[in-house]
């Protein structure tokens, strides 16, 4: 799911907002090989979402994710992404709910 971007839409104002309104682990890593920030939002160690920007496609992107990585290193993550795609994609309906009329955007 992608949402548009505007300047009030960063990773820190995301993270406060998401920890207030979630009752979620949410958390800000950097990838430190290919150099980009995303926020984790776990429900589950198997039930989450990343949310990365994209400031030159004027989007955030938000995706499905297995948060913990002890879980996908053991069980795999398209396998367990086929079983528990339907609680992910709840995940990121919660997360578009809080961030749409929060920071005034839109799904694109």
């Amino acid at each position: 799911m992608d949402l548009e971007l505007n300047e009030s839409i960063t990773f820190e104002a995301m993270q406060r907002v998401l920890s207030e309104r979630l009752p979620y682990k949410i958390s800000l890593k950097k990838n430190p090989l290919l150099r980009f920030e995303y926020i984790v939002v776990q429900k589950t160690a198997f039930v989450g979402a990343w949310i990365r920007i994209f400031p030159k496609q004027n989007k955030v992107q938000l995706i499905k994710a297995i948060p913990s990585d002890i879980a996908r290193a053991f069980f795999g993550g398209l396998i367990v992404l086929l079983f528990l795609s339907s609680a992910q994609r709840a995940v990121l309906e919660e997360i578009s709910q809080v961030l749409i009329p929060e920071f005034g955007t839109k799904v694109i």
